[in-house]
């Protein structure tokens, strides 16, 4: 399993992250198993959770709802300011679509199956 990390930013200097589990396309949003909330920058953001995910080597990142890649977890503790630029540079030129919604769940009404029958 690879840990994903969702960051958010919340005001000026304030930022937010979560990590959770990759999940299958379709699938509902894993439940976050961490959360940390009110970090100063996104600097702080990404050395708190390279903290958080120390059993991991990689983790895909999200920023704001859009994917913006995959980090070396070492990276972000030792070089933050890097990834941040990187992850930034990303975002900005939206290389990464966010994930599509879920497809809607299909009904089959009984009028709707009689017309088809």
């Amino acid at each position: 399993m690879q840990p994903v990390l969702e960051i958010l930013k919340l005001g000026e200097h304030s930022y937010t992250y979560t990590v959770h589990a990759t999940r299958p396309t379709g699938a509902p949003a894993a439940e976050a198993c961490y959360v940390d909330r009110g970090l100063p920058s996104f600097v702080e953001c990404l050395r708190d959770a390279a903290e958080a995910l120390t059993y991991f080597a990689r983790v895909h990142v999200r920023f704001q709802g859009r994917c913006v890649g995959e980090q070396l977890v070492s990276r972000l503790e030792s070089q933050p300011e890097a990834v941040v630029r990187d992850l930034l540079v990303r975002y900005l030129e939206g290389s990464l679509s966010p994930l599509p919604p879920p497809p809607a769940p299909q009904r089959t009404d009984a009028a709707q199956a009689s017309v088809l029958s």
